[in-house]
């Protein structure tokens, strides 16, 4: 059962997060604004392309892990090949936030996202409890 609210958790938490974007101005005036003095508005696109990058993240991490669970990856013996991308694209977008936010000397969120990839790595153990893919 833990497993299955495993899944749940990271489907609920990048697929809402994910849709709100995408529904949204892209990206939106706060993105722009908080990251409009760095290197990344230096690049042509830069704060676009991260934004997406994110988003993309975001939807992925939900579509893998949803296959995951519609597989039933979450049973012992079954072979973890969507969930362990899920966590992988996972970890990769907490590194990306934590970068985001020590970017812009946000060092509280920075924390956060330290966290979140912790718990990340965690849960990703218990989850796949040393299966290859």
């Amino acid at each position: 059962m833990e497993r299955i609210l495993i899944l749940l958790l990271y489907i609920s938490l990048a697929g809402i997060a994910g849709i709100h974007k995408l529904l949204g101005a892209f990206p939106p005036a706060w993105f722009y604004g908080k990251f409009k003095e760095t290197f990344l508005n230096a690049i042509p696109g830069g704060i676009w392309l991260s934004f997406i990058l994110i988003v993309v993240l975001e939807i992925a991490i939900a579509a893998l892990f949803s296959i995951a669970l519609i597989k039933g990856e979450f049973k012992s013996q079954a072979k973890q090949t969507f969930s362990h991308f899920g966590f992988i694209a996972s970890l990769a977008l907490f590194v990306i936030l934590f970068f985001g936010s020590f970017l812009v000397q946000d060092y509280d969120n920075g924390f956060n996202d330290f966290v979140y990839f912790g718990v990340t790595i965690f849960l990703m153990n218990y989850f796949m409890k040393g299966k290859k893919v």
